[in-house]
Order: C-alpha cells, then sequence, then structure tokens
C-alpha cells in the first residue's frame, strides 16, 4: 500500500527521536496498550482509552474527495549539492515528476514529467544535473527508464522496451548511476516475464550488456565506488537470498551467503574506501540487522542493535552510517560515525546503535544526503498527518521553514491512529492501527471497519492512509491490524501463516472484532471488512469462511482461487507460492481449502469489487471470476473497473471515485437506519 509522505531535511544534531449465519463467537478480554510518539514519552504504554477520551472533533470535517486530493509523494533524491529536492507526487492528477529547490528561500516545485502515469525509481545523476525515473503505461507495472534535464526539458525513453525495466515489486529496487555517471544498472526481465536480471547501460552509446542469467530474480543494484563491481540481491520472495557480486564488465560473479539459514542478504551501499559493503541481513533473533562483507566476499559481522528491522541504510564518506529503523510500525532514524570495534559487536541485541536523529515517530518512507554530508531530506508522514518538505541543515541547525504547499485540510480535525496490541489465538500478539471515529455519527458504539493489509509480507505503520481516515471522517472505527505473516516483527512471526493463509491470519482479523467489541469501541453486529491484493484476498475469505461476523465488504484485486492464481500469474510469483503454500499439484486440497472461490455459497453480505483492467499481479480475469459466481448464487454484488489503472489506483480522477463509493458502500449497509 502507497502512504502519503512528507519530506523533511534534519541536522544531525536534531533528537526526534458471505449472509450473517451465526451470531459473533463469544467474547473475551484481549491484552492491549497504546504507544504515542517520541513526543509524549511519558504515555509510552499506557492503556487503550475509549474513543470518547481522544480529542475528537465533534463532527465529520472532511469528505473522501478533499482527502484524495491531498498530495501524495512516494519517492525522494536530493541533488549533490542538496539545493534541489526531486520527488513523485500527484499535484497534477497522476504521479509525475517533481523537484523543488531546498537552498535559501523557499522555491516553487516545478513539474518534470508530463506523462500521465505514475514515476517511480527517482535518482539524480552523480553532478546532479539529471533525473533518472521510472514510469509505466496505464498501470501495466511494465517500466521503461527516462532521463530528463533537472532543469526542465522533455524527458528521454532510455529503454522504449516491453520489457519491464525495474521491478514493480520494490521500492527504488532496480536503478542506479554508476559514480562517475556514464552508466545506469538496472534490472529488466529479458527471458520470462517479471524475472529480472542484471543489466548495464552506457549513457553515450545507449549500448546494454547483460550482466546476469539467473533462475531467480535479482534486485537493488548497488555500484562499488571505482565503478568496477555491482552488488545485487538474488531472492525468489524478497526474504531468503543471496548476495552475489557481479563484475560490471565480464558478469562474472562471487556469491556470499547469508548468514543465518533461510535468511537474505541486501546491499545497502560500499564504505567510503570500498574494502567493505554494509548491507541488511537477518540476524538470529529474525530481523534485518546492518551486516559488513569484505569485498573479497567473506561476511564479516553484524553492527548496530538487532532488536526490531532495520530498513535502509547508507554509508556517507562524511556522514558516517546513516540507518532507519522500524520501531513497531514508528520510524527512528540514527547515525553511527563508523561501525563500532568488532569486540564490542559480538552480540546481535547489543545496543551501540549510535546517535538517535529522529524518532521513533510517523513513518519515514525514505532518506537521502547531498554530497557534502550537510543536508538530509526525509520523507514523512503520520497517520492523520500528510505533512510536507521540511529542511534542516547539518552543520548548523538551522531549522528551515516548511517547503511544501500548505495543506488544504487541517490536521487537527482528522484523528491521529494509535498503536494497539491485542492477544489472538494462541497467545499471539497482534499489533494494529485503531483509529476512533471523529463522531458518533453513525452511533455509539461505532459500526467497525476492519482494514487487511497486502502482501501478506507487508506491515501497517504509523502512516497517512486517505481511505482509512475517510471512514474515520464519515463515523466508523476502524483497525487495521499487522496479522501473521506481516513484516516487521521478526522472521518467525513473518513465517506463521506460511501453509497457512486464509487461516490463522484471518483469525487474527477476528480476533481484533472480539477485542474492539469488548472495549465497547464497536458494534459488533456493525461490521466490516476490505483489503485489496492479500488485503482482498482475505476480505473474501473473510465472508466466506466467517460470515456470521461481517455485515458489508470491500474489496480490490484479491485473488479467489490460489491454484488459479498461480497459474495464471506464471513464474512471476510461482516461486513465492511454493515457498508460502507449496506447489499446488502437491496440495491440491490446501489449495482448495484455502480459496474462497470455492465457498462463495456463504457469502450474503453485500460486496463491493474494485479492479484495474491492466493489473498483471491479480489480472481482472480473477476478480471476474468471483463477479460471475457470486452473480450467479444470488448473493448481493457490485463490480468497479478502472480502465486505466493496474495493481493500485494511482490516478486521482479514479481515487475520488473510488473513495466515495468506499465510504458510501459502508454507511448504506452499516448504518442503524440499515440494520
Amino acid at each position: 500500500m502507497a502512504h502519503r509522505a512528507y519530506i523533511i531535511i534534519l541536522p544531525f544534531q536534531a533528537h526526534f527521536p458471505r449472509a450473517r449465519t451465526s451470531p459473533l463467537p463469544p467474547l473475551r478480554p484481549g491484552r492491549y496498550n497504546t504507544s504515542v510518539t517520541s513526543l509524549l514519552p511519558a504515555l509510552l504504554g499506557c492503556l487503550l482509552l475509549p474513543a470518547s477520551a481522544f480529542d475528537l472533533p465533534p463532527q465529520p470535517s472532511y469528505s473522501p474527495e478533499q482527502l484524495a486530493r491531498l498530495p501524495e509523494i512516494t519517492e525522494l533524491d536530493l541533488s549533490p549539492d542538496g539545493c534541489l529536492a526531486a520527488f513523485s507526487a500527484d499535484l497534477s492528477g497522476a504521479q509525475e515528476l517533481w523537484v523543488l529547490p531546498v537552498c535559501g528561500a523557499v522555491g516553487t516545485a516545478r513539474q518534470l514529467s508530463r506523462l500521465g502515469e505514475q514515476v517511480t525509481e527517482v535518482h539524480f545523476s552523480p553532478d546532479g544535473k539529471k533525473v533518472l525515473f521510472a514510469s509505466d503505461r496505464g498501470g501495466d507495472e511494465r517500466r521503461d527508464l527516462f532521463l530528463t534535464d533537472a532543469a526542465g526539458g522533455e524527458p528521454v525513453n532510455l529503454t522504449k522496451s516491453p520489457l519491464a525495466e525495474t521491478n514493480p515489486d520494490g521500492v527504488q529496487s532496480g536503478a542506479a548511476f554508476s559514480p562517475d555517471g556514464t552508466r545506469i544498472a538496472y534490472t529488466a526481465d529479458p527471458d520470462q516475464p517479471f524475472r529480472f536480471q542484471l543489466m548495464v547501460m552506457d549513457l553515450r552509446t545507449r549500448a546494454v550488456r547483460r550482466l546476469t542469467r539467473e533462475a531467480m530474480s535479482v534486485h537493488f543494484p548497488t555500484w562499488s565506488p571505482d565503478g568496477k563491481t555491482l552488488a545485487v540481491t538474488r531472492s525468489g520472495d524478497d526474504h531468503r537470498g543471496e548476495l552475489l557480486l557481479v563484475d560490471a564488465v565480464s558478469g562474472a560473479l562471487r556469491e556470499v551467503k547469508a548468514p543465518t539459514s533461510e535468511g537474505v542478504l541486501r546491499p545497502q551501499g560500499y564504505s567510503p574506501d570500498g574494502k567493505r559493503l554494509l548491507c541488511l541481513a537477518t540476524n538470529h533473533r529474525g530481523f534485518m540487522q546492518l551486516a559488513l562483507v569484505s569485498v573479497q566476499g567473506r561476511f564479516e559481522r553484524f553492527i548496530g542493535p538487532g532488536d526490531w528491522d532495520v530498513e535502509k541504510a547508507r554509508w556517507h564518506p562524511k556522514a558516517g552510517i546513516v540507518y532507519l529503523r522500524n520501531e513497531d510500525g514508528r520510524s527512528a532514524l540514527y547515525r553511527m560515525a563508523e561501525p563500532p570495534p568488532a569486540a564490542a559487536d559480538r552480540r546481535e541485541d547489543q545496543e551501540q546503535g549510535g546517535e538517535l536523529l529522529y524518532g521513533p515517530e510517523g513513518t519515514l518512507e525514505d532518506f537521502a544526503l547531498d554530497a557534502g554530508g550537510d543536508r538530509l531530506a526525509l520523507l514523512w508522514g503520520d497517520s492523520r498527518t500528510p505533512a510536507g518538505i521540511y529542511a534542516l541543515a547539518l552543520s548548523s541547525g538551522s531549522r528551515l521553514e516548511r517547503l511544501s504547499p500548505p495543506l488544504e485540510v487541517d490536521v487537527a480535525k482528522l484523528i491521529r491512529g494509535r498503536m494497539i496490541v491485542y492477544r489472538s489465538l494462541g497467545g499471539v500478539d497482534i499489533h494494529a492501527l485503531y483509529i476512533p471515529p471523529v463522531s458518533v455519527v453513525l452511533g455509539d458504539p461505532p459500526p467497525l471497519i476492519v482494514s487487511a493489509h497486502g502482501g501478506p509480507d507487508l506491515q501497517v505503520t504509523d502512516a497517512f492512509n486517505p481511505k482509512l481516515q475517510a471512514l474515520s471522517q464519515a463515523g466508523f472505527a476502524v483497525l487495521a491490524p499487522n496479522y501473521r505473516g506481516s513484516t516487521g516483527y521478526g522472521r518467525r512471526f513473518l513465517d506463521l501463516n506460511n501453509l497457512d493463509w486464509g487461516g490463522s491470519d484471518l483469525k487474527d482479523l477476528v480476533e481484533g472484532v472480539r477485542h474492539m467489541a469488548v472495549q465497547g469501541l464497536a458494534d459488533p453486529e456493525r461490521v466490516g471488512i476490505t483489503g485489496g491484493s492479500y488485503g482482498g484476498y482475505l476480505t473474501l475469505m473473510a465472508l466466506a469462511k466467517t460470515p456470521g461476523i461481517w455485515a458489508a465488504g470491500v474489496e480490490a484485486y484479491g485473488m479467489p482461487d490460489l491454484a488459479f492464481d498461480y497459474e495464471t500469474t506464471g513464474e512471476r510469483f510461482r516461486p513465492w507460492y511454493r515457498l508460502e503454500m507449496g506447489d499446488p499439484k502437491e496440495k491440491p486440497e490446501l489449495y482448495r481449502e484455502r480459496s474462497p472461490i470455492h465457498f462463495v455459497g456463504n457469502i450474503g453480505a453485500p460486496l463491493l469489487i474494485f479492479q484495474g483492467e491492466n493489473d498483471t499481479n491479480v489480472p481482472k480475469a480473477e476478480s471476474e471470476l468471483v463477479l460471475r459466481k457470486l452473480r450467479e448464487v444470488g448473493s448481493p454484488v457490485e463490480y468497479v473497473l478502472y480502465s486505466d489503472e493496474g495493481h493500485g489506483f494511482t490516478k486521482l480522477k479514479n481515487r475520488l471515485d473510488c473513495y466515495r463509493r468506499m465510504v458510501d458502500f459502508f454507511v448504506k449497509y452499516l448504518s442503524r437506519k440499515a440494520r
């Protein structure tokens, strides 16, 4: 799921840290707690308060359309001189490329692309004169690479091919300038759709050299300082895989195994002297931790704390190692001048993490440093704040004013979500984002919407989600659980739904309903469920397998038949499927039992389905299968198809329509007048 976000620039001196056929099963109290930002540390760990205890506005303030129009920033880079931020934003109705001056007086954002399509993979050239980016057509996920002048001009399509250049399933995982700016490394799928190999293009001649021929995809190309070697990860599911050190000319490679069984090594950047490679590696506790690998291909050791996931790191010649940690759905940014001595770094759980620069608060989607190590740009947001661009000089600590345009909403009239914990079956703690309703216009206790995230290996964080805020504004309580199989809580938790899709993870959603009801925070007779992709799959499974709990559902591009999806998407997802659920030929009964299409006769609750015409992740044929089956059994169903979208809706006109339809649908079926 894309998150709304802001860019901030901070100094290192700063310290921020289907019919309802049965009643709801008996309720039992669960464990719960809340956590708030580091600005209110004294409140950490206090008990969950009822909705009335929150500082709520007296009535709904903003419509779904107003929230949908809030700018969305999804990519970020900073020019080497630190004076220009490049980002992708939907300020013109699509996710286009923009730049914003961030030195001296606040400048005006300038639009550099006018493709009418989503822009990703934003990177400045080493001299700051060019910007590299990727874009597809109508959400088909077959991206081309473009190059444009940072000062403006018509972007040049570098690839112009039917291949998918850069992996649509990753974030900034597939393109990088060489240190001298004469070449770009990127990933493309010349053999099989969405099986990515490493390529290098000479920008002067446009000649392309293929460097790998692997049976699984490679990701995260990272140049050595001398431009002679590229480090990549080879992985079928992003959680298990090896590091490859590839000669940038010959393609000769050395393989470095992950330090833990079933773990992964992801390159983040070379040391300034080029002698070591900074990586993220799965530690023995199942979290992603900073690690060092020698250029000869030997894993050296873990560094820094290992009790939460590190999501991104950079080794800067002057700033040192700057890294981003996800701490229970909130972000914290740290810096260490250099790796701790080996003797002080023998245990994975040691706390020599360096200086805390920010957080934990909100969600940092990305960060970037200038060449001089004087400016740090952050892409930030929280559950009620679509935030903006801020700046702080690293050397002086002088705080600059907010650089992005003023928001068209007063965030004080939105609801700040709280990360809570409740106990699910088997004694497993489930962390979730709870957003109370803005008012009791739909009754007290209010109706509840359970939002199931996609993946399943993703995580709900303290990030802005306009759909969830739109539901809160309409009078719904919202619960977004990180069910079993989510990232952010260690490898053991991540693997808990292996061979169990639609089983224990679905039970975690049901337990969330129980918890909210027993706390008096929601009406158990008026509960809806929504989600996209894997969240859409869970929505279908919930309506089919636990129909007595849900009064309505809204799903987008969910997989109704796992065996059909396995065959339809081909080699793109088969390695992942085999790791998560086994081979359908070997486990046909499991695949049938966990495919909601075989149980549509149980679905009596009204269902609204959204789908993109050009979706290659969960093709349109899958949602049409659900539509046809539900109509055959006479279940109430509505279907909305967007002709210019793929897996996720990026165009403003479609989001305006989607958010309004979703809110109206739930109000229609979950208001007390509907009972």
